[in-house]
């Protein structure tokens, strides 16, 4: 278990409220502790975590607005559905193969990476509604900031994409491949997802109510665990 698996970025407060009316013995576990807890209902596969960026470079010459429109918001699901499954190819090699549930089930996952890519597409259009008037440049940076949930059957996504692009549109003083127009953005969004699986996590609360005691002590070890690697890695990095 790596410090990052532990590390919860996104925790919305609808959620808590939903551990707190609807599953008593997972809050009085929360207010023992709270990362252990955490890591407890990770390992039961009831929640789990992403919290990465994924990275934007798109140039391209076009004849037309529209057509960089649509070619920009193909790119952008590109390089949006890229980064997702590294993450859940990354989680599959360092669970040695195991069996594990797909977080980034990109079925679920794509009305999410449709609002992500035309909220880029949209923040663009709003800093840069026409092409240059006459030959030249222009250039900014936009700040993109989106997040909502989606709920499937008894499963919550909670997701969360920010973070700063740099755009540019120029006109060209004489056609290049046909196209009079050349339209490019870069950066690398931060994006958080958190999903809860609501009948795990009330089988968990189930079990703490019959063996609190015993979750207790486990959540003991499973922070212990933590804080020791913590420190091995903390005294790896020093220059002593």
């Amino acid at each position: 278990m790596s410090e990052e698996d532990i590390i919860v970025p996104y925790i919305p407060d609808t959620i808590m409220t939903i551990f707190k009316n609807n599953y008593p013995y997972i809050q009085e576990l929360l207010n023992y502790k709270r990362d252990g807890t955490l890591m407890f209902l990770k390992s039961q596969s009831a929640i789990a975590f992403y919290n990465g960026s994924f990275g934007l470079d798109v140039k391209k010459d076009v004849k037309d607005w529209d057509e960089f429109k649509e070619f920009s918001r193909n790119y952008t699901r590109k390089f949006v559905q890229e980064g997702l499954q590294y993450y859940q190819n990354k989680e599959k090699n360092e669970e040695e193969g195991k069996k594990k549930f797909k977080i980034l089930d990109m079925g679920k996952l794509g009305p999410i990476i449709e609002i992500i890519a035309d909220g880029i597409n949209d923040q663009y259009l709003k800093r840069f509604p026409s092409w240059p008037s006459t030959s030249g440049t222009q250039e900014d940076y936009i700040e993109v900031l989106m997040k909502s949930d989606l709920v499937s059957n008894n499963l919550k996504y909670y997701w969360l994409c920010r973070g700063t692009i740099f755009v540019k549109d120029t006109r060209h003083s004489y056609p290049i491949n046909g196209c009079m127009f050349r339209a490019e953005f870069s950066g690398k969004p931060e994006f958080q997802l958190a999903y809860f699986d609501l009948d795990k996590i009330r089988q968990c609360n189930e079990m703490a109510k019959t063996n609190m005691s015993k979750i207790k002590v486990l959540i003991d070890k499973l922070e212990e665990k933590y804080l020791d690697q913590k420190m091995s890695k903390l005294l790896i990095s020093m220059d002593l």
